[in-house]
């Protein structure tokens, strides 16, 4: 028997299914590589979208602040005031004077107006009112404070202030 013996040069090779197809792995390899960028842009755009919320929660936060110091001025005003005549209630038509001195009864009138015109002009579409409740005891003053939030539309601030001079401290 003079013939051709073959061996095998790598007795313990095993067949192995995927090695032929080399180039599937590659395309893989690219297709996890969009994947994550498109992964990173997402997470990316959702942290940039959380920002932009919390700035408009800012700006809405700082019109409240600005109208509780708005309402905390009128207060003090009505808590000033010793004579019981006077009157701190919102009218038609009343217009602020810069140049009549502040602190005279008969000038609370013009105070009132001059406070509305700085609500107005601290707060973006600001407006306010004062009323009178007679029906709480003692009476109380209600201040009402609106202004435009960016996030919500129109937002309100409320305070009430005990129109009973002996009382308020």
């Amino acid at each position: 028997m003079s013939g051709l013996i073959v061996t095998d040069t790598e007795p313990n090779r095993q067949h192995h299914p995927h090695r032929h197809r080399a180039w599937q792995w590659q395309g893989l390899a690219l297709t996890e590589i969009i994947a994550g960028i498109l992964l990173l842009a997402s997470c990316v755009v959702g942290v940039a979208a959380i920002y932009a919320q919390q700035q408009h929660s800012l700006r809405g936060g700082k019109l409240h602040t600005v109208a509780a110091e708005l309402g905390n001025e009128i207060a003090e005003m009505i808590r000033n005031e010793h004579d019981p005549s006077a009157s701190f209630e919102t009218g038609v038509g009343r217009i602020c004077d810069a140049t009549k001195p502040a602190g005279k009864t008969a000038e609370i009138d013009n105070q009132v107006a001059c406070w509305q015109d700085k609500v107005a002009r601290e707060l973006s579409n600001g407006s306010a009112r004062i009323t009178l409740d007679t029906s709480t005891v003692p009476a109380q003053y209600v201040v009402t404070i609106s202004w435009t939030d960016p996030r919500t539309g129109t937002a309100s601030y409320v305070r009430r202030i005990n129109a009973n001079k002996s009382s308020a401290k």
